[in-house]
């Protein structure tokens, strides 16, 4: 999407409303430089758009990922097919249940790496449970991935 030509219309239309000053000098010049001004805050503007139509474009297709980039100073929407993950036995279907109680906290966590990941919640999950279940144990005892200040 080129921004430009969208900036270039509105600060026309605020030009344009310097007529109505009635040939008032100081009028005219606090119009121009508000139409000055108003430049990097339309691109903002234009730029926070485009970040919610990734938003919502990525939640309308889960398959895929959805990405914002620059192209030309201007934001595009990219999207490409989700790379799949190799599966253990991918002729299995998915027919097993496993029913979890987790807190509130730890469902808020997993749903956001998986929004973060571009993935569904199921499949994130199944992705990690998978990793999880493949690996051998190295030591009894608890183990700490994360890092933390005492």
């Amino acid at each position: 999407m080129q921004l430009q030509p969208i900036i270039h219309s509105v600060q026309s239309a605020l030009t344009g409303q310097a007529q109505l000053a009635g040939g008032d000098v100081a009028v005219e010049e606090a119009i121009e430089h508000l139409v000055q001004a108003l430049g990097p805050v339309l691109r903002q503007a234009a730029m926070e758009l485009a970040e919610q139509a990734a938003v919502e474009v990525r939640a309308l297709l889960p398959d895929r990922v959805v990405d914002l980039v620059l192209v030309d100073g201007d934001p595009s929407l990219r999207i490409t097919e989700r790379p799949t993950t190799p599966e253990t036995n991918s002729a299995e279907d998915l027919d097993a249940r496993i029913t979890l109680r987790v807190t509130p906290t730890l469902k808020t966590l997993i749903e956001d790496a998986a929004e973060t990941a571009g993935a569904s919640v199921n499949g994130w999950v199944l992705d990690a449970l998978a990793k999880r279940a493949r690996k051998e144990p190295t030591s009894q005892g608890f183990r700490s991935t994360h890092s933390f200040d005492l």
